[in-house]
């Protein structure tokens, strides 16, 4: 299985390296490719990588995308929020959903999907801060980690990015793979007080 994760100027590093972590540590071929093509992109606190690929941009399309949030609540200028603006990324996530095998968002991420009306029958969950403005856009809200509603997955905020990871190793992988992944991250944490 290969998987892009699709990275912009102003993408939440947790929602990006989550389930990258854990895909990767299930033996998937996970890449980040930057939505507006090759070179450096910067998050929102600054991290700045150098990409070396566009989002679906190399010969054969990948099983599935995972979309970052970052940069919506505040409407940031380099975002989630921007880059439905720029209107390039719904493009291509749109023109792409018929020939990919799903589509997924971590937290505000899903905003993205959502602006670009692919969840309009579906069950999906994004950050709670954003279900007011989400839920209209949506079939069903649902408040849960992770929603799988088959070629559409959504995950809730920041640390639910690792529970997709795990949720797509599990799924595509298989159950054993996605338990060692697990126990390999010492996820979930066991909290002392």
């Amino acid at each position: 299985m290969r998987v892009e994760i699709a990275v912009f100027d102003g993408f939440d590093e947790i929602d990006v390296f989550g389930p990258f972590e854990a895909l990767a540590a299930g033996g998937v071929a996970v890449e980040l490719t930057a939505v507006h093509g090759p070179g450096t992109v910067c998050s929102q606190r600054g991290v700045r990588l150098q990409v070396e690929h566009g989002l679906l941009a190399r010969p054969g399309l990948p099983d599935g995308v995972i979309v970052p949030g970052g940069g919506w609540l505040n409407r940031a200028a380099h975002g989630a929020w921007a880059e439905v603006q720029d209107a390039t990324l719904p493009r291509l996530l749109t023109g792409a959903r018929g020939r990919l095998g799903w589509i997924a968002a971590v937290c505000s991420g899903a905003m993205v999907l959502a602006s670009a009306g692919m969840l309009r029958d579906r069950r999906a969950t994004t950050n709670r801060s954003c279900f007011a403005e989400f839920e209209p856009l949506v079939g069903e809200l649902i408040d849960e980690r992770v929603v799988d509603d088959g070629d559409v997955i959504t995950a809730g905020a920041l640390t639910s990015g690792l529970d997709l990871g795990i949720h797509l190793v599990r799924r595509f992988v298989g159950e054993d793979v996605a338990d060692r992944v697990m126990r390999s991250l010492e996820y979930p944490p066991r909290l002392t007080r």
